[in-house]
């Protein structure tokens, strides 16, 4: 298959080679040479770098030697990147027939679009959120069923049923398709966030430097959502609400990232207590409330420790 627009694929990949296959079998049915897929990997220990090198000849593998955060991955790649166009995609998305011809229709009528999301959908076809609003500090108050009232398009995934192109705040990092021009004009992802919000971030910056940000329903790609989030539950919400506090620093202003630093710990606290009374009044039977209940304490200690550096997912670079 012959494909008529001009794109690089950046895959991050982290112990990923139960589906890191997919993910790159997708982009060559799509027409991608392999010579255009460009895999960073961040100090996966699994047989990722095997699978590349025998199943996908051709294919560009940058391997770092710990777990340099998705921000800075995305970034090896985009340097390495040559087309007009990149596509950012997960190693467990996977392009559904077309996705790269209707993104590039897309960035076609959209001149100033620097960011596309496609439509995301899960193995049973069932749409998942493509979108998400800038966090504000006021957000961290309301109670997320008020807010799926006030902004459903947001909050409650309506925006991934609908037909026809619109800008959005940010999307989804699971697969956003990128203009390299706008990028060079507002400049790459903000490497020090790690994990979470650094896509949101980033399209944030777009809007302010003039650029827009697209969901493009045309385009459809299949989506395992949040693996590595439910395999380490409790360090990932750590880095959640790191990068939460980075976001309020950088893009909110010093009083909102002061709030935070005392609501959030406040409101784990709440949480946490909700969790060990709802335990104790099932006699420990709820499995998912005992759950719960673990993660905010891990995450409540992390607070109160003064929200260490060392402390969250596994693999980590540590900080020069």
């Amino acid at each position: 298959m012959a494909l008529d627009c001009d794109f690089d694929v950046v895959i991050v990949n982290y112990n990923g080679a139960r589906v890191l296959g997919a993910a790159l079998s997708s982009c060559l049915a799509e027409g991608v040479p392999a010579t255009s897929c460009i895999v960073v990997d961040n100090g996966s220990r699994d047989a990722s770098q095997a699978l590349v090198r025998d199943d996908f000849p051709g294919v560009i593998w940058i391997g770092n030697p710990c777990n340099a955060g998705f921000a800075r991955a995305v970034n090896q790649g985009l340097r390495q990147a040559r087309a007009k166009l990149v596509l950012i995609l997960n190693n467990d998305a996977e392009l559904l027939p077309g996705a790269l011809a209707s993104l590039s229709a897309c960035f076609a009528a959209h001149p100033q679009a620097a960011v596309i999301a496609p439509r995301l959908v899960d193995a049973g076809g069932a749409a998942q959120n493509v979108a998400a609003p800038w966090p504000r500090w006021w957000r961290e108050i309301l109670p997320k069923s008020l807010l799926k009232r006030l902004a459903p398009q947001h909050f409650g995934g309506r925006l991934a049923q609908v037909g026809e192109d619109r800008t959005v705040a940010s999307v989804i990092g699971a697969a956003m398709a990128v203009r390299r021009s706008a990028v060079a004009n507002f400049g790459p992802m903000d490497e020090d966030f790690f994990f979470y919000l650094e896509e949101t971030e980033w399209c944030e910056r777009a809007w302010r430097h003039g650029w827009q940000v697209w969901f493009c329903p045309g385009a459809s790609v299949r989506h395992r959502l949040g693996a590595t989030a439910k395999r380490f539950e409790a360090a990932a919400r750590i880095e959640f609400h790191r990068s939460r506090l980075l976001y309020a620093r950088k893009m909110e202003g010093f009083w909102a990232w002061a709030f935070l630093v005392l609501w959030l710990p406040i409101r784990t606290a709440i949480d946490w207590l909700a969790q060990g009374i709802l335990t104790l009044a099932s006699f420990g039977a709820l499995a998912a409330a005992r759950q719960r209940f673990r993660v905010y304490g891990h995450l409540l200690v992390w607070h109160l420790r003064g929200r260490p550096s060392h402390l969250g997912l596994p693999d980590k670079c540590r900080e020069p």
